[in-house]
């Protein structure tokens, strides 16, 4: 759960509300270098240090939320997506990038963020290349390997087994402070006993 400097806690819906205009403030000076984007882990940092509002979550729990709302903003002011100059540790957007469909490629995704980033440097006052700049994809996705024309005849040896299901988090509503956190004997955000 978030929480001041002071050690008192506050709601996520308020920490998120002060960290969006924080975000939005980091996002801009991002912008204002050509090139220039930002980790979600940094970001998180910088708005943090800002606010004075802090929190213990893991970054992926949280920040989308974040950047949603900033989101939301920009389009609302007529501004670029300044959200797609903060990226993962694989220096990919995240899936629901604004203006993709949800499922798109990571390949497609990844080039309208990377037009959107051009838009914000030039929008925000970046010293732009003589030549106007050029979108750049952050992250290096493996090219699409094409199918050998004849393929090997398979034999009953080579056969592997399908890989597992995925595990599936289960989560639980914390009764004390009201947060969705994953099932455990406590809550992680308060402290306070779970019904298991």
């Amino acid at each position: 759960m978030p929480e001041l400097a002071n050690g008192k806690y506050v709601s996520q819906s308020d920490a998120i509300r002060q960290w969006c205009p924080a975000a939005r403030a980091v996002l801009i000076d991002v912008a204002g270098e050509y090139g220039a984007w930002i980790s979600h882990d940094e970001l998180s940092d910088r708005i943090q240090a800002r606010t004075g509002i802090t929190t213990r979550q893991p970054v992926g729990e949280w920040i989308g939320r974040v950047l949603s709302a900033v989101a939301a903003d920009a389009e609302q002011r007529g501004e670029p997506r300044l959200t797609s100059l903060s990226v993962t540790a694989e220096r990919l957007v995240e899936d629901g990038h604004p203006d993709v469909p949800a499922g798109t490629d990571v390949r497609t995704r990844e080039r309208v963020a990377a037009e959107d980033r051009l838009e914000c440097y030039r929008s925000f006052g970046a010293t732009m290349p003589a030549d106007g700049g050029t979108p750049t994809v952050l992250a290096s996705i493996p090219t699409r390997q094409t199918r050998p024309a004849t393929r090997p005849a398979r034999t009953r040896a080579a056969a592997t087994p399908p890989p597992p299901p995925a595990a599936v988090m289960r989560e639980t509503t914390c009764p004390n402070c009201f947060m969705v956190v994953p099932v455990a004997a406590t809550c992680r955000d308060c402290g306070e006993p779970l019904a298991v």
